[in-house]
């Protein structure tokens, strides 16, 4: 399928830096604009050192004050390419919204005589609550699901605050702080906010946003090589939370060198025959919450939006929201646990006769032939 836009003209030399927020289609929006390089080039928009090249450079730059020349280079490198040219220069990285408030002039500022436009994506906080607890467990999460929503929520009396849960859910959805971060930098002409369109929305409505707010017109891209984000079921990402207990100690990279294509391979084909996490009243009250503020944060900021207030719902009925959250179902959770030992077991030449039976004792065992698999204990 083949889509374009319906904004206006193209112009030129152009910055657009799509900053996320995180869980709201930017892997889509990646992969649009890599999968898609020739024809973006023929609509003078160009897609500098694709995202892996974006993703390292970026990385480098949020370490900084550490190492400053060697971290500022590959940005630098980037800019030093938009400036020689005369296209429409998209970045794309989520990591961007994690930028201190240091940090960000220092990102603008390599591209000074450009002209700079911030695109921020925002997503209805009823579906980012289960996308980041996903997120949560495929890096090191150890929070049950119920746990997890207790912890980022804030409470009256500031508890939970120093929960990884809590830092990481709002370092990555703190829209106040973002906007406020990125609006008030010299060098950025304005910031656009497009909102996520709900369930069900025709695939190329979220690119056709994207590009009304990158002010970007005529590219005509197809979305057959486009891949969305593969998302894991509910008691795989309950297997995943459990097995993290006992690695704890393995290096970041190192973990999700491993871990992302086990995913892939093994958990992403059960979801299909798994049920989804809920939210019960007492989280769809803080997504609703969060929903407004949003909502008047976005009227009251007088950014350009592109979509609808409506797609962050404020609904007025929360009947519909279980209480207490209902587990996954036990079965459901050790047929993921088998699938993952099964894999780790053919890998390193273990007979599936041993494989144990218990719930614990398998995700235990099944992490044991995980580090021999992977070398993590190398």
């Amino acid at each position: 399928m083949r889509v374009g836009s319906e904004t206006g003209s193209v112009m030129d030399r152009r910055v657009v830096l799509h900053i996320g927020t995180m869980k709201t289609g930017t892997s889509f929006i990646q992969s649009v604009l890599g999968s898609n390089k020739a024809d973006l080039a023929e609509a003078g928009v160009v897609f500098p050192g694709g995202f892996g090249v974006q993703a390292r450079a970026v990385r480098d730059m949020l370490k900084l004050p550490r190492q400053p020349r060697r971290n500022r280079r590959r940005w630098g490198q980037l800019a030093e390419q938009v400036h020689a040219g005369d296209a429409t220069a998209i970045f794309s990285m989520e990591f961007l919204s994690f930028a201190g408030e240091e940090q960000v002039p220092r990102l603008v500022e390599p591209f000074a005589g450009l002209d700079v436009r911030v695109v921020l994506t925002v997503r209805d906080q009823f579906r980012v609550l289960p996308a980041q607890w996903q997120t949560y467990t495929r890096n090191f999460g150890t929070d049950g699901w119920e746990d997890y929503l207790r912890h980022v929520q804030p409470s009256r009396m500031g508890s939970g605050r120093n929960t990884r849960a809590f830092r990481t859910f709002h370092r990555a959805q703190d829209i106040e702080t973002i906007l406020s971060r990125w609006s008030s930098v010299p060098g950025v002409s304005s910031v656009e906010v497009v909102t996520v369109p709900p369930s069900g929305a025709p695939r190329e409505e979220l690119w056709h946003r994207f590009c009304a707010a990158a002010g970007i017109s005529g590219p005509d891209v197809s979305l057959d090589e486009v891949r969305d984000n593969e998302s894991l079921g509910y008691a795989s990402c309950d297997y995943l939370r459990r097995a993290n207990v006992h690695l704890q100690d393995v290096a970041p990279r190192r973990y999700r060198k491993g871990m992302r294509p086990l995913a892939s391979r093994v958990l992403v084909p059960l979801r299909a025959e798994e049920t989804r996490p809920q939210l019960d009243q007492k989280a769809a009250t803080y997504a609703r919450t969060r929903n407004a503020e949003i909502r008047d944060l976005l009227t009251r900021g007088g950014h350009r939006l592109h979509g609808s207030l409506d797609d962050l719902p404020v609904p007025g009925d929360l009947t519909g929201y279980s209480t207490p959250i209902t587990t996954p179902p036990h079965e459901q959770v050790l047929r993921a646990a088998r699938a993952v030992w099964d894999d780790a077991a053919s890998t390193v030449g273990v007979a599936e006769g041993s494989r144990p039976e218990g719930l614990d004792d398998l995700v235990a065992d099944g992490t044991r032939l995980l580090r021999q698999a992977n070398a993590w204990d190398g």
